[in-house]
């Protein structure tokens, strides 16, 4: 078995970080989404109409589909990449 080296060890860090903080937006976005998913039951149930189930999973589809969240999941991914080859 192969020695790690502190360059890997430091990558892997690096790597396990950037996948905690991706899994934190994703984590938001799957607690938003029930909530949004709770509400809809609840109108439902009611007959009632809110426009803010549709605005709140509109809000997370953005999010998702975002720039900074396809950085993130990019920045992952090469720490990932890096911690590999290190």
């Amino acid at each position: 078995m192969e020695r790690a080296t502190p360059k890997q060890a430091f990558a892997a860090r690096e790597a396990h970080e950037a996948l905690i903080e991706l899994k934190n937006l994703v984590e938001e976005a799957a607690r938003e989404t029930h909530a949004a998913e709770l509400e809809s039951f609840h109108v439902a149930i009611a007959k009632g109409e809110s426009g803010g189930v549709r605005n709140s999973l509109r809000n997370v589809a953005n999010r998702l589909t975002s720039a900074d969240f396809e950085e993130k999941v990019s920045q992952a991914r090469q720490k990932l990449q890096m911690a590999a080859t290190a």
